[in-house]
């Protein structure tokens, strides 16, 4: 019973530094084609492929931690797939950055709160607590931004998620 508790914390922890190295390797993918990086960061991605195939060739028997690893395995080969396009649009000189338009101003906004939903949701699961709806979030940092414009201005804020002693806590940091 031990060494399957063993296991299943070395899995636990594995599928969690995978999760980190694709959240670090997706925004230097991003930098990278904004100009920001001069480099692709191929070594990065290379790494995290290594450790993705070797975790997969590894029988994992509980259900919730397969599930968590096919989830990070699939959203790194789609990311994978995204990054080559663009790559190949850039070599072919048909990549333009910056692609914004009236349209899309909603966006930036958008893919924020994507981006601490899902955080929201994989501290959750670590938690062993339910998820609440994507609405209820986008609400709450609503109201968040809100209150904040209304105290300190119009400045730029920025969420993250924190696991605060088992529970998901959603911080704000202000940039002035």
């Amino acid at each position: 019973m031990a060494k399957v508790l063993d296991d299943r914390k070395q899995i636990n922890q594995h599928l969690s530094d995978i999760e980190l190295k694709l959240k670090d390797l997706r925004i230097r993918y991003e930098q990278y084609f904004a100009g920001v990086e001069k480099r692709a960061p191929v070594r990065e991605r290379e790494a995290l492929e290594r450790v993705i195939r070797r975790l997969n060739q590894r029988r994992i028997m509980q259900t919730d931690l397969r599930y968590r690893f096919q989830n990070l395995s699939g959203s790194f080969y789609s990311y994978q797939n995204m990054w080559d396009r663009i790559q190949r649009e850039m070599d072919e000189g048909r990549y333009h950055r910056h692609k914004t338009s009236s349209m899309d101003s909603s966006a930036p906004q958008q893919r924020e709160i994507d981006r601490v939903y899902h955080d929201y949701q994989a501290i959750c699961r670590e938690c062993q607590r339910n998820v609440p709806p994507k609405e209820q979030l986008e609400s709450f940092i609503e109201k968040q931004k809100e209150s904040i414009r209304q105290k300190y201005g119009n400045v730029e804020c920025n969420f993250r998620v924190v696991n605060d002693q088992g529970k998901p806590k959603i911080t704000v940091n202000l940039k002035r």
